[in-house]
């Protein structure tokens, strides 16, 4: 004979008491936390005189190659940015979608090869850092609608993005810019 004690499987059980007494359903709504966007330029700390040359340097350079090298031996401005994810929100995500586009001036039609870079990074509260870093974008592969998604971590975050592009009249000859749109849901 088998000698059997009372003992309940709790994943039985669980299933049992959800058909039951069901979970109270919640309803979120999809939201813009935050939207940025803003132009490319040169490190203002930068010697004016390489600015300068890399500007003339674009100008006398009808290869592609030659110029992306002369783009990317300046160094880059960096933007700050922050955003706030509030508790009582009860969030459940947390994204970012980003758009980065390089012109280059006078009808020229690279084709492919490197257009410009850029260098992101989304740091939360805690400080763990999310993005893409430092990355390189080809004309042929441009960044679209790129979208990151990130932990729910409750408070402000950092954006820090720079990229290659030049301002004022030096946009003319080429231009970078950015669009980054921070996405969550809110509990209704």
């Amino acid at each position: 004979m088998f000698l059997t004690v009372g003992c309940i499987d709790i994943p039985a059980m669980n299933g049992l008491v959800d058909r039951i007494v069901p979970e109270e359903e919640r309803t979120y709504n999809t939201f813009e936390v935050w939207n940025g966007e803003g132009d490319f330029a040169p490190d203002p700390n930068q010697d004016e005189g390489e600015y300068i040359d890399a500007i003339s340097d674009m100008i006398d350079c009808n290869i592609v190659s030659c110029f992306q090298e002369t783009a990317q031996n300046l160094s880059w401005r960096e933007y700050t940015h922050t955003f706030v994810i509030e508790s009582e929100w009860e969030s459940t995500f947390v994204m970012a979608v980003f758009n980065i586009a390089y012109e280059l001036g006078g009808n020229t039609d690279p084709g492919n090869g490197p257009s410009g870079t850029y260098d992101l990074t989304i740091t939360d509260p805690d400080g763990t850092v999310h993005g893409d870093g430092y990355t390189m974008v080809t004309w042929d592969n441009k960044v679209n609608d790129r979208t990151i998604i990130m932990p729910v971590i409750y408070g402000t975050w950092t954006i820090k993005i720079s990229g290659s592009g030049l301002d004022g009249i030096g946009s003319i000859l080429y231009s970078g810019n950015y669009n980054i749109v921070i996405e969550s849901n809110k509990l209704e």
